[in-house]
């Protein structure tokens, strides 16, 4: 038996508003999820298993339609998927009432329900949101329904406020698998058994790293599993140190190459530390135009902790430099950046 564990697709989202690139990442989520689908339908998968927020919202009937009809391109493969805190299904919603066309089943809101497959002699365990939040300690107590079958558990949490759960539990569990959503960040909480998928999109700047589903093998029982990564784009944090060699104009470039090498598709928060001992303005409204930047972050400071240097190095050339010229440091700008220029380059040579 094969499978694929996705979640957290957040169909409708449209991450960083107002930013440039926001509508063209919409449509890539909805892309990157149709993807999934074809990956399913490519590798002749028995299972496509959807642990929560598939969209960003109760989803219209037109929304799934939508999705309804993507799912029907799948010609082997059963979709079992469940709502999470985001798409919660209401009993009067368009997603409790509405009919697949497609060979999906969505697990009932609020209550432990379960799907058998007899062709496939699984049996897969779980419940959607029937609101925002769920705080009920479920997960850590679950039991398996099929005795003799492959107990597949689909669950959307991990969080106080969404289905809390233990991670020693979940790892003791008689469940076959356990397909978990709801965490962003993919992890494997015990090897080919237990596994949060993460987003198979970065939705938003917190979301660093990878971005994909889990791909799985079951043969006699024994489950074998993967990470494919899908997603178009990364956020990355771009971390810049000023030296005191360092000028404006240099740092603007040594960006622009970390950028070009990392892929300039990608979603950059920069963020710049270090001493700014020549109180240089940093400029980067050319890389912003050029290139998807969050945002620029700044910490640098413009001044030495003159009375910890000398503290650590009265001994050496450091300390004696300080001594015969901090009198005047506080009150003499230009014995100030005297101060600061020696240091500079006693620090940078490492002379003592």
């Amino acid at each position: 038996m094969k499978f694929i564990h996705m979640a957290d697709a957040h169909l409708g989202v449209q991450p960083d508003k107002g930013k440039p690139w926001s509508k063209d990442r919409e449509q890539e989520i909805k892309d990157t999820f149709v993807k999934v689908v074809q990956d399913a339908e490519d590798k002749k998968v028995d299972l496509l298993l959807i642990a929560g927020d598939l969209f960003h919202m109760p989803p219209s009937e037109g929304m799934l339609r939508d999705v309804d009809y993507v799912l029907s391109r799948l010609t082997k493969t059963k979709t079992i998927m469940i709502a999470g805190n985001h798409d919660y299904m209401k009993p009067d919603s368009p997603m409790a009432n509405y009919k697949f066309s497609s060979k999906t089943i969505c697990l009932s809101a609020d209550k432990i329900s379960n799907v058998y497959m007899k062709d496939l002699n699984t049996c897969v365990t779980g419940f959607s949101y029937g609101s925002k939040e769920n705080e009920d300690d479920i997960l850590n107590h679950i039991k398996p329904a099929k005795a003799g079958a492959f107990n597949i558990l689909l669950a959307h949490g991990g969080d106080a406020k969404h289905l809390p759960f233990n991670k020693k539990n979940l790892r003791e569990t008689n469940f076959d698998y356990v397909a978990l959503g709801h965490i962003h960040k993919p992890e494997i909480i015990k090897d080919n058994t237990v596994i949060m998928a993460g987003s198979i999109e970065p939705i938003d700047y917190t979301d660093t790293g990878a971005r994909g589903y889990i791909y799985g093998e079951v043969t006699d029982g024994v489950v074998k599993t993967e990470f494919v990564p899908v997603a178009q784009r990364s956020y990355m944090n771009l971390l810049i140190n000023i030296k005191p060699d360092h000028t404006p104009r240099m740092i603007v470039d040594l960006v622009d190459r970390q950028i070009q090498n990392l892929g300039a598709r990608n979603i950059y928060r920069i963020l710049v530390k270090g001493h700014n001992h020549n109180r240089d303005v940093f400029d980067f409204s050319s890389l912003c135009n050029r290139y998807n930047i969050y945002e620029v972050v700044t910490e640098v400071a413009d001044s030495y902790d003159l009375q910890k240097l000398y503290d650590d190095n009265q001994s050496n050339l450091v300390g004696k430099f300080i001594g015969q010229l901090s009198d005047n440091y506080y009150g003499d700008e230009i014995c100030k950046k005297a101060v600061h220029y020696g240091l500079d380059v006693l620090l940078k040579t490492g002379e003592q």
